[in-house]
């Protein structure tokens, strides 16, 4: 029998850790023991966000709820696919790179398909233009985090970003997502796009932060 590893994620963000993990930890350990895969699950989370992206492009209320459904369970598989990894020991550069290209396809589901349900109901282009503004933002914001977080890793080669700053990830992702679903839930989803646009917008105030850091380290070294 194949040995088990700790399916707990390190550097867990308090939000992901009170409340998905409680729902998928034991059914990463019950989908792996009829076979499922790590990639297996991240390609159900895709086909879960193509779901979303279906009944969001409706309009209607009853769409929007059904949609945020599907939003939820993608969000839910998108945490199993990782704890299927740890605790299998089943941990690839292939499986990680699904995860992270699932990532960037759900956000854009979800995104595109409020921005063409408001078409429907509006008959107004403007929230197409909105809706991909919307996309590209998150995916860029996303990108940026990743980068960061890369750079980190390898803290032996730059000393951009210390270990102990990183030690609880704030829920950035995980709480935009959250509030996107809940105001097209309530019937707002040109709020919903509007939000994502402006809190993307911390992309750039991470690409600040970070090159005045690395300025002021480079700076330091030169100095000495």
């Amino acid at each position: 029998m194949k040995k088990t590893g700790s399916i707990d994620k390190k550097n867990e963000n308090w939000l992901a850790k009170h409340t998905y993990r409680k729902l998928s930890n034991p059914l990463a350990m019950l989908l792996s023991k009829i076979g499922v895969t790590p990639v297996q699950a991240s390609v159900i989370s895709i086909l879960m966000s193509v779901a979303s992206f279906i009944f969001f492009s409706f309009g209607d209320w009853k769409n929007l709820v059904i949609g945020y459904i599907f939003l939820q369970l993608t969000v839910l598989m998108d945490h199993i696919d990782g704890a299927i990894a740890r605790y299998t020991n089943n941990q690839t550069i292939v499986g990680s790179w699904y995860d992270k290209f699932g990532n960037k396809i759900h956000k854009f589901a979800f995104v595109f398909g409020v921005s063409l349900g408001v078409y429907r109901t509006t008959n107004d282009p403007f929230y197409l233009i909105l809706g991909n503004a919307a996309g590209f933002m998150w995916i860029f914001s996303l990108y940026i985090s990743e980068t960061k977080r890369f750079f980190f890793k390898f803290k032996e080669d730059t000393t951009m970003f210390k270990e102990y700053q990183y030690k609880t990830f704030f829920p950035f992702t995980l709480l935009v997502t959250n509030i996107f679903g809940l105001l097209a839930v309530i019937n707002r989803p040109v709020w919903a796009l509007w939000f994502v646009i402006i809190a993307s917008l911390n992309a750039f105030q991470q690409i600040y932060t970070a090159t005045k850091k690395w300025t002021k380290e480079n700076y330091s070294q030169l100095k000495l």
